[in-house]
């Protein structure tokens, strides 16, 4: 879940699939039916081999295909009563979402290397990128990152690097199909993608000219003081207006009433640099309140649910709460953060949403494993407009 420094590796990427158009819809892709039983071990000593298919969560043809569940949601109205939503995918997305997981390796010693079991890997992604097939087609790679043990990384980031590195080049050579595309990440996925994108991104006009833009939250992302870019990257600024392409949405979020202190682990940066931190709802056209929360039923780790319990009855596996939660960027003792506030009014009868976790809070996390459920619905609206902007 922490953000971490990675080192750098050259390669050439081939552009000959971006200069062309063409449409990676999953009706004309052949289907492969998964099975990751024989990867209990991927080892550390050789590249993943990514035209695989089982090394992606999410791919068109795959089956199943992880971002293709049942993401149907329990919208609590203001007046008690419920209704359900339904989740909608699209038929034919004309644009992608390149998409990498947070750290779910929890009690693991080194790099993960046990892709036969992914359940970990589906609570992030169904959380956070699954309902993004709404707008595109998600595309998520299998990664060996980096493990969390207690309180501390153990393994080679080299390689999760690595691994991301190899997956988005197969995607941009075999899978992409000239078609634009988002790149999307949370914590260590974010911090692995940063990386990548400094490499393989950043100084390459070829590949920066098909990205609608990148969210990259909760991974520490560094602009230099006061100005849109001049830190981690050099050439993908901030994103600034709506339908604005080509820039960088990233953030980490805290409650307004408790707000990062000494033993923050996010919103720092060293001297001359802030975490860059876009509220995603003005570039959604939206100066109120975020337009839809999303909340997961059930969690597999248990250090990850929420303190407030799900209200009885509820059969989706999504909670949706709609207009109760405002965001601002705030910069002062040395943080930059997106602080959060509840505004259930007078009268409204929802219970407080199950967005608070007060473990992982006092761990110095913040908000962070909300960082996306608390603004998706503007997320999804921001890179909606940005790929019709791009069209």
């Amino acid at each position: 879940m922490l953000g971490m420094r990675t080192k750098r590796f050259g390669f050439l990427l081939g552009l000959a699939c971006l200069l062309g158009c063409g449409d990676s819809s999953s009706s004309s892709v052949p289907v492969t039916l998964i099975d990751r039983s024989n990867l209990t071990n991927v080892g550390t000593t050789s590249p993943l081999d990514y035209s695989n298919p089982n090394l992606w969560m999410c791919r068109p043809g795959n089956e199943p295909n992880e971002c293709h569940v049942d993401l149907d949601a329990t919208e609590l109205l203001a007046d008690g009563s419920r209704t359900i939503v339904p989740h909608q995918r699209a038929s034919k997305p004309e644009f992608d979402c390149f998409y990498v997981y947070p750290t779910v390796d929890l009690t693991g010693d080194g790099n993960m290397v046990n892709f036969s079991d992914v359940s970990l890997v589906r609570d992030p992604l169904y959380a956070q990128a699954a309902r993004f097939t709404r707008v595109c087609e998600v595309y998520a790679p299998l990664y060996r990152q980096v493990s969390l043990s207690g309180v501390s990384f153990t393994g080679d980031p080299a390689l999760a690097l690595q691994d991301v590195r190899d997956a988005f080049k197969f995607y941009l050579e075999h899978l992409n199909n000239g078609r634009n595309f988002v790149i999307m990440g949370h914590s260590q996925g974010s911090a692995v993608l940063a990386s990548m994108m400094q490499t393989d991104v950043d100084p390459v006009p070829a590949v920066r000219s098909h990205m609608i833009s990148a969210i990259l939250l909760g991974g520490g992302v560094t602009v230099a003081a006061g100005q849109l870019a001049g830190g981690t990257f050099q050439n993908i600024p901030t994103c600034s207006r709506p339908a604005e392409t080509g820039c960088l949405i990233a953030y980490s979020s805290f409650d307004k009433t408790n707000p990062p202190g000494a033993n923050a682990l996010f919103g720092r940066a060293p001297a001359g640099f802030e975490t860059a931190c876009v509220d995603p709802a003005p570039l959604a056209g939206n100066q109120g309140l975020y337009r839809g929360s999303y909340f997961p039923i059930s969690v597999n780790q248990p250090i990850f649910r929420p303190d407030e319990p799900i209200p009885p009855g509820v059969t989706t596996p999504f909670l949706l709460y709609r207009r109760v939660f405002q965001g601002e960027c705030v910069h002062e003792n040395c943080f930059s953060y997106l602080q959060i506030s509840l505004q259930l009014a007078p009268g409204d009868q929802r219970s407080e949403p199950p967005y608070r976790t007060s473990v992982v809070e006092s761990l110095g996390f913040g908000l962070h494993l909300v960082d996306y459920n608390l603004e998706l619905d503007d997320l999804i609206d921001v890179v909606t407009q940005q790929a019709a902007a791009m069209r």
